[in-house]
């Protein structure tokens, strides 16, 4: 056992003796200053440095939703009206009116033609309850022809009249409308016609001779008397009524129209 313990003690101080002595000749070595150049090997170049970079982007995707709203307004409108148009009412007496009917040739015009139309316009000033008023209008003529003295043209004729106008009012005679009123009226005239034939004035005991209507335009002055009816309410009136519109042409006897008109006067 003694021996043991003291092998085991020397081997032990050598061991720390032997790791002194590396240590010490270790440090004593001295350094060379010298470079030792590193060559490359023929077979092989060395390999550059390669760096591999990540990179992550965070793209953010944003997303704008449009919604189309629809705002309805109820919208009380206050609507107003308009009263109804006022009607036209001439002046207190004065009347407008239109008429139209049939016009017979009488005179040195009746065998060479035959009854025609006529169309009239009027303006006047005379109330229903007056007596006295004053007329004035104008007529436009067609009349026909004769089977005998044909031609293809019939004759024309434009008449203006002014007239005095005198009016007896009868009442309410159908009750409480309308009124009853009966007229008069007479005055100057002026005619202008056309294609016009007519009788020429001859001594007695010669031929009847005929002219044949001259295609231009000829006035003559003349006159017209006659008389109707009508028929009163409110501010309207509608009338019958017949008159004698005479001239004379040249070279003959008087010529007369005799028209016959149904006709409607607003006041």
């Amino acid at each position: 056992m003694k021996f043991t313990s003291t092998s085991a003690s020397v081997v032990g101080a050598t061991l720390l003796l032997a790791l002194g002595a590396v240590g010490a000749h270790a440090q004593a070595k001295p350094k060379s200053a010298k470079r030792i150049p590193i060559t490359k090997e023929a077979g092989g170049e060395v390999a550059p440095r390669v760096d591999t970079v990540s990179r992550v982007d965070t793209v953010t995707n944003t997303i704008f939703h449009t919604d189309t709203l629809v705002r309805t307004l109820v919208r009380v409108d206050s609507v107003m009206i308009p009263p109804p148009p006022r009607p036209i009412i001439l002046p207190v007496g004065f009347y407008f009116g239109v008429g139209a009917g049939a016009a017979a040739p009488e005179g040195s015009i009746f065998v060479p033609n035959s009854v025609g139309y006529l169309g009239q316009m009027q303006l006047g000033w005379q109330s229903h309850d007056q007596h006295y008023g004053a007329r004035m209008s104008g007529t436009y003529t067609g009349l026909g022809e004769d089977t005998q003295f044909s031609r293809g043209v019939n004759a024309r004729l434009w008449t203006y009249s002014l007239d005095a106008k005198l009016g007896a009012p009868l009442g309410h005679i159908f009750g409480f409308l309308p009124r009853l009123n009966v007229y008069g009226v007479g005055g100057w005239t002026y005619t202008w016609y056309r294609d016009l034939p007519r009788k020429l004035d001859t001594p007695d005991n010669t031929p009847t001779v005929f002219l044949a209507g001259d295609p231009s335009w000829t006035g003559r002055s003349g006159w017209d008397a006659g008389g109707g009816l009508s028929l009163t309410w409110g501010h309207s009136e509608v009338f019958v009524e017949s008159r004698v519109i005479g001239f004379s042409p040249p070279d003959s006897k008087g010529a007369r129209q005799i028209p016959i008109v149904l006709g409607f006067n607003w006041y």
